[in-house]
């Protein structure tokens, strides 16, 4: 059984919208639940695209896809308590704090559930779920590596699409971007061509 608060969070992230979308201006933008997917499927896409040879993509091994699909599912998920902070907010705040609040609101949720209540989150063994998680934030393996690629893609993507429905002031979201693997620098290099060609009709 997915216990109740459980499903309650996961609603909950199709009711938090992405931040930095609305202080852009944009009046009804994707809700975290949205990108959330969205970053999954192009992970998995990377994924199976850069497995089918491995060694030229970097790799000492393939890529885990199910892990990378689970990385990305789980990635965003304490937003569902703190919201989608912006980043004025996350730089007052600092990396660290942002982490650390992160941290405690994903053991808040899946660690009494792991244990059916009978621990607290200090005395709980992690559940798998807050272990993908924490793998994800500190960049742990190949593939929470590549979930961060596909998490700034989607951005760069979503943000074309909101310039093609006539947005006009999002060049900063285009700008200081690394990948750790050429294929995702590649996939950028092609959505960026897709915003060249968009420019020439605007």
């Amino acid at each position: 059984m997915i216990p109740r608060q459980i499903l309650e969070r996961i609603n909950e992230l199709k009711r938090v919208p992405r931040s930095g979308w609305l202080l852009a201006g944009i009046r009804t933008p994707e809700s975290v639940a949205d990108h959330t997917c969205a970053t999954a499927l192009i992970a998995m896409c990377l994924a199976e695209a850069m497995n089918q040879d491995f060694a030229a993509a970097g790799l000492a091994s393939p890529l885990d896809e199910g892990k990378v699909a689970r990385l990305a599912l789980l990635h965003d998920f304490a937003e569902c308590v703190l919201t989608d902070l912006p980043l004025r907010a996350a730089e007052v705040l600092t990396k660290p704090v942002k982490h650390a609040a992160e941290a405690q609101v994903m053991r808040n949720i899946f660690v009494p559930v792991a244990n059916n209540g009978t621990q607290t989150a200090q005395e709980a063994s992690p559940p798998a779920a807050l272990a993908l998680w924490d793998e994800y934030r500190d960049t742990a393996s190949p593939e929470a590596a590549l979930v961060h690629d596909a998490d700034k893609l989607e951005l760069v993507f979503q943000a074309l699409s909101y310039e093609q429905q006539g947005q006009r002031n999002l060049n900063d979201y285009w700008e200081g971007l690394d990948w750790h693997y050429a294929a995702s620098a590649d996939l950028f290099k092609q959505i960026v061509a897709l915003r060249e060609d968009a420019h020439t009709t605007w």
